[in-house]
């Protein structure tokens, strides 16, 4: 895995063997719980108070425990891992759920409420990239489109946090926050080439599903 994220390539055929997905998952949580526990000791020793939160909390407000736990981890699945193999379709795909995911900040909403003028934008979007965009995606060298996908991924959660952070200081602290999500997301780039796009997802899905369980086990 760690090979790979040096030097990605685009696999041609999926690695569909349960041993082969299981060992993946298995090493993916032995590098993404050892660099979270990294950064929250890192994160405590500089700044020593609590991190700011951000609009998940409120999210579970509006939506469903379900629509928590599933359709962030889709939509970003087809956001920023679908287009690493770069098809016309996969890119139209992506550049409608990134379109969507922006638009978010723009309009002043929540990332997952859906209204009108937000689906118009991701559909522009789409027909933009189906039309001229996936010609400029297949010039650009493939471990730059890996990688700056990743930084994106990390980057655009920035986008969940709101006015209640305070200062450059505040703002530099969520930076480096969202900056730790990028090992994570190198990896569920090569989970999407080695595995398939629905393994990426099914493994997404654990990765958010596990805290949940271990926050609702603690408050009982």
């Amino acid at each position: 895995m760690v090979r790979f994220v040096v030097s990605p390539v685009e696999y041609d055929a999926a690695d569909r063997a349960a041993g082969s997905i299981l060992k993946t998952f298995l090493w993916f949580f032995v590098i993404h719980l050892s660099v979270t526990v990294l950064f929250h000791v890192a994160d405590l020793a500089l700044f020593g108070d609590v991190k700011p939160a951000n609009s998940v909390g409120s999210a579970a407000d509006k939506f469903p425990v379900w629509f928590i736990l599933a359709v962030p981890p889709l939509l970003e699945e087809i956001a920023f891992r679908l287009p690493l193999r770069r098809r016309r379709g996969f890119v139209a795909l992506s550049a409608a759920a990134l379109a969507f995911i922006v638009s978010a900040p723009i309009a002043g909403t929540m990332v997952y409420e859906v209204s009108w003028p937000r689906i118009a934008v991701a559909a522009a979007a789409a027909a933009i990239f189906w039309k001229w965009g996936y010609a400029w995606t297949r010039r650009v060298d493939f471990r730059v489109w890996f990688w700056g996908v990743a930084v994106l991924f990390s980057i655009l959660h920035m986008a969940n946090y709101g006015s209640d952070i305070v200062g450059v200081g505040g703002w530099i602290r969520v930076l480096l926050a969202e900056t730790a999500r990028i090992p994570s997301a190198l990896m569920f780039g090569y989970v999407r080439l080695r595995h398939g796009f629905g393994v990426a997802v099914v493994l997404h899905l654990i990765n958010n599903i596990l805290p949940f369980l271990l926050v609702s086990g603690a408050g009982v």
